[in-house]
């Protein structure tokens, strides 16, 4: 709300500033064309300017044209980035009210009393853009003119020490104006920068906040092409509420402000902001993937390094990170998509292992559909978004039944369609659910009778919706009997043994093992060694025995980083 306060602040004072510059652009160019008039009639004569009658008319005109032209460029000014360099904008501030105040000064010096007073316009419209400096400079500048002018209107009485005499009150008149009015100048430039630093500063890490990292997002999304694409790294710490939970939030906050340090320094181009509680976000224009998975990985580790207080109390002894990448247009051509995707990519590293680095890749990639069955395919995934809404457990769960599915399919030396096949199988197996309701996907207790009743529905109901995509119909099987036990004690018909698919097979050890090993609304998880013990006294009734002697060995080995 602080921040909402702010930038409506700022808003309405960038609305008034912008009334007031343009207001005195205005008087001043009027004075400028009152002063043509009343000096300068007779230079031209009638009908010079056809079709104009006279040359007023056409020096109104003109001037009136530069008044909209002023007014254009103030406002596009008060919208620019804040730059200590001079701007072309500022350069023509600068010089368009100088040429036409020296043009005056000159030309009706013997026809207007207090002329020189004209040349206080420009000086007050450089100390106003560009600060005291520039002011106190212009006010020099316009001096030595007046000077000149009026060496040049008394060429008897050549004496440049005289013509300073005569205008001193005028010059110091002058440096007064542009010191005044540019140290006023920098003072809201000053305030100015300090309201925008709060509006988009987190004030705890000091990073960027969620709302400056929205804008940028959408300004590097302008210009982002397959030869300049854009990545975004999204951050969490590893079970950061357990450490909140056994330190404080104190403690919990001292670790966000180190991270943020650690990532400000370590990220050199590029945008670091907080996204929100324990998650940051890292965006690097112009780096595609493979640069971006270099920079999280380094960043992880740094963290993992770092020594924390209080961290050996951490699940792995250690306080780290994990990252989800994802990079624009490969993954997503818009800011929305983009955050989608790194954020698929963020939850499938912390459903997998934590502590880790993960690139976004879909499932269904090299899935070629036609034209006829893309609809179809496009509503199978909005029901798997819908049922990781209903039960987040779903999501990750299915991460983790692919990932050890394919690595039990190459231990068996399957062929790379048959992969492919069971990845899609895996991914799905679950998508049924969609059917159930959320009250029973989510219940603390043991469901009832009725209630198991409709939960033993979903293999069917998942393996008729998958049949609506050709290139899926080999996997309805395997999702309809990835709940058949080796006995033949399962559901939904109660085959056994070879008569239930090899994949359907592979996914129900591996899904009952990660059920086993997961926090459920409803259970405690097991050790990885009890479940494999449990794994153990179910091989031959509930799991293929062969395939449960490798399983148990991938899980065993020192490779395996799940």
């Amino acid at each position: 709300m602080g921040c909402i306060i702010l930038i409506t602040e700022e808003e309405e004072r960038q609305k008034r500033v912008y009334e007031y510059i343009t207001t005195t652009h205005m008087l001043c160019l009027l004075i400028f064309v009152i002063t043509l008039i009343l000096s300068n009639r007779s230079i031209f004569p009638k009908n010079y300017f056809y079709p104009f009658a006279n040359v007023e008319l056409l020096l109104l005109l003109c001037l009136l044209g530069l008044v909209a032209v002023l007014s254009y460029i103030t406002k596009m000014r008060l919208t620019q980035k804040t730059s200590n360099s001079l701007s072309y904008i500022d350069f023509f501030y600068m010089v368009l009210p100088l040429i036409l105040a020296v043009f005056i000064l000159f030309l009706s010096h013997k026809n207007l009393s207090h002329t020189e007073a004209i040349l206080l316009l420009p000086i007050l419209i450089t100390a106003s853009i560009r600060g005291k400096k520039a002011g106190i400079f212009m006010a020099s500048v316009c001096s030595l003119f007046l000077i000149i002018n009026n060496v040049i209107m008394q060429p008897e009485e050549f004496n440049i020490f005289k013509a300073i005499e005569s205008c001193l009150i005028y010059i110091s008149l002058m440096h007064i104006v542009g010191w005044f009015i540019g140290g006023m100048s920098d003072i809201e430039t000053k305030h100015r920068k300090h309201l925008t630093q709060m509006a988009n500063t987190d004030i705890l890490t000091g990073l960027y906040n969620h709302r400056y990292f929205q804008e940028k997002l959408k300004e590097y999304f302008q210009s982002v092409s397959e030869i300049n694409p854009l990545s975004l790294i999204i951050i969490d710490i590893d079970h950061f509420k357990n450490y909140n939970d056994g330190f404080g939030h104190l403690a919990g906050d001292h670790v966000l402000e180190i991270l943020g340090s650690l990532l400000k320094e370590n990220v050199k181009s590029g945008v670091v902001a907080r996204y929100g509680g324990e998650e940051f976000v890292v965006l690097l224009p112009g780096s595609d993937s493979g640069t971006a998975i270099l920079t999280a990985e380094r960043l992880k580790k740094l963290v993992e390094d770092y020594k924390f207080y209080g961290e050996e109390y951490q699940p792995g002894g250690k306080i780290t990170i994990s990252c989800g990448v994802a990079t624009s247009p490969v993954h997503g051509v818009s800011p929305k998509e983009l955050i989608k995707r790194a954020d698929y990519a963020l939850y499938k590293a912390k459903s997998l292992s934590r502590n880790k680095v993960e690139l976004y890749i879909s499932v269904f990639e090299d899935l070629s559909l036609n034209e006829n069955e893309k609809e179809s395919f496009n509503s199978i995934r909005t029901l798997v978004s819908i049922i990781n809404a209903k039960d987040r457990y779903t999501f990750g769960h299915s991460e983790r039944i692919t990932d050890y599915s394919v690595k039990l399919a190459m231990k068996l030396q399957l062929s790379e369609k048959c992969i492919q096949q069971l990845k899609y199988a895996a991914f799905l197996h679950d998508i049924g659910k969609i059917e159930a309701d959320g009250h029973i996907l989510n219940k603390p207790g043991a469901l009832d009778d009725n209630e198991w009743k409709i939960l033993r529905q979903h293999p069917i109901w998942g393996s008729e919706i998958v049949k609506s995509v050709s290139q899926l119909v080999p996997i309805s099987k395997v999702i309809l009997y990835h709940h058949e036990n080796y006995d033949g004690s399962g559901y939904p018909d109660g085959i056994k043994a070879e008569s239930i698919p090899l994949l359907a097979r592979i996914i129900r050890i591996v899904d009952s093992f990660d059920a086993m090993t997961s926090n459920r609304i409803y259970k405690k998880n097991m050790t990885h060694s009890e479940a494999i013990e449990e794994i153990k006294r179910c091989s031959g009734t509930m799991f293929d025995p062969e395939l449960t002697n490798i399983f148990i060995d991938i899980i065993n080995s020192k490779d395996n980083k799940l």
